[in-house]
């Protein structure tokens, strides 16, 4: 908390010093001052983001403090403005950059040789995606194999580590659903508590397509089979084989979209394709891999887990298309147009959520639905052998029907708090960001975000 006050505290004297620098600039036919606006124009001159993408709202959070100061805003503040080699390294040490006034000195100096130019101009020149901390992109071969072994490979282990419950002979009613549980709850832990820091959108995005696949497995656990099929295959009924099988399939198909996202995103966000609008970028990277998890499902699930996820990944990939749109280099937004969306998007989600509740308990109380039992998928059908799973007819769509509203919940509540929620806060914090080229699938340490 001490580390914390005192950045605070920096970032305060740097946001009073920079207004006092503003108001007392001396501009041409000798008008003192500038606004706002103004300040934004002249940086815009150094490096055009400052003229592009940020408003007077943003620089009143520079000045106020509640954003952190970065070298580069410092840098390209001091250009503007004209400020002396000296001035400006003494906002460099006043923000806490460097540890003494020669080396904020020295940054200064190799700005000055031009080691040091605008985000944008030197990512364009090197084809690099924004948002990447580096000057050279790590290179996709190394990213896949770090992917699928440091975060896909130990919870595939998980998932094989969780199946030897049956060993112990934990094989009561509830521990099909006990076992998806706790899956889930590993995975989601894995993304948000340990998230992948160089791809927070892409693990995000993963994470929630995996809880998305996952959760219908609840609607059929509490009559020992599953939405796939597998229980079906040869003597593997009755155990806990049909359920791993599924959460395997899930997470590979689900990291397997995740990957694609993100080639996607390295493709759309290169120099190759800055030509496509804003919307077809980031619709093409959020879509895609939406649409293939789909296609799955529809040849390898039954027909009543394809209609609710007919509903649910839609929701999902145009989420994470604003998302993109939102962190896209091209795309600017007033903050007009920010608190508007800030208004229409939490109404729209409240009317949503109550559309959603009335759809979800009145299914639930018909008396014959959801009655699809998971006896077929577009591949091959198949007999249910009711005597074997210990159950009647009725007893197995009794279960059915409660497992489809449990299932229905938790996926409804993810969906409305965690990706909404997500979209809320990314909206609030569009002009809090260093830069809006700065973090599509990462983000830059030390910039402009509010300390947390």
């Amino acid at each position: 908390m001490a580390e914390l006050d005192v950045q605070r505290f920096r970032a305060a004297q740097v946001g009073f010093v920079m207004r006092s620098y503003r108001e007392s600039f001396l501009a041409r036919g000798g008008r003192r001052g500038l606004t706002q606006e103004a300040l934004l124009e002249r940086m815009g001159s150094v490096d055009s983001e400052y003229a592009e993408r940020y408003s007077h709202a943003t620089v009143s959070r520079w000045e106020s403090g509640a954003t952190r100061p970065s070298l580069q805003r410092i840098q390209v503040f001091g250009k503007a403005l004209n400020l002396s080699r000296t001035e400006v390294a003494g906002l460099i040490l006043l923000a806490g950059l460097a540890q003494d006034f020669q080396a904020a000195l020295r940054q200064v100096t190799g700005s000055e040789r031009g080691e040091v130019i605008g985000h944008r101009a030197a990512r364009e020149q090197m084809h690099i995606p924004n948002g990447a901390d580096t000057a050279i992109p790590t290179p996709i071969l190394v990213i896949a194999i770090r992917f699928w072994l440091f975060r896909v490979l130990p919870l595939g282990m998980c998932i094989v580590g969780g199946y030897a419950l049956s060993l112990f002979g934990w094989n009561n009613g509830w521990m099909p659903t006990g076992y998806v549980h706790l899956v889930v709850g590993i995975v989601l832990a894995q993304g948000f508590l340990l998230p992948d820091r160089d791809a927070p959108l892409r693990e995000f995005f993963w994470v929630s397509l995996f809880f998305l696949l996952t959760t219908p497995m609840l609607q059929f656990a509490s009559m020992r089979t599953d939405h796939y099929g597998f229980y079906a295959i040869g003597n593997l009924g009755g155990t806990q084989m049909p359920y791993m099988l599924a959460l395997m399939s899930n997470l590979a198909l689900a990291s397997a979209a995740g990957m694609m996202f993100h080639l996607l995103w390295r493709r759309q966000y290169s120099g190759d394709s800055r030509g496509n609008s804003t919307l077809r970028r980031a619709a093409s990277v959020a879509l895609t891999p939406v649409i293939l998890a789909y296609a799955v499902v529809v040849v390898f699930a039954n027909t009543s887990v394809s209609i609710q996820l007919a509903v649910l990944l839609p929701v999902l990939g145009a989420v994470f298309t604003v998302l993109l749109v939102l962190r896209d280099p091209a795309f600017s937004l007033s903050e007009r147009d920010r608190l508007y969306l800030l208004w229409t998007v939490p109404v729209l989600a409240m009317l949503s959520a109550m559309v959603g509740i009335g759809v979800m308990f009145a299914i639930y109380l018909s008396p014959h639905m959801p009655s699809v039992l998971p006896d077929h998928n577009l591949v091959s059908s198949w007999e249910i052998n009711f005597s074997e799973l210990g159950l009647t007819r009725e007893e197995a769509l009794d279960r059915l029907n409660l497992g489809y509203i449990w299932h229905a919940i938790l996926a409804f509540a993810y969906t409305l708090f965690v990706v909404g929620g997500n979209l809320i806060v990314a909206i609030y914090r569009i002009d809090g960001r260093p830069s809006k080229s700065s973090a599509i699938m990462g983000h830059t340490p030390g910039a402009d975000n509010p300390t947390p």
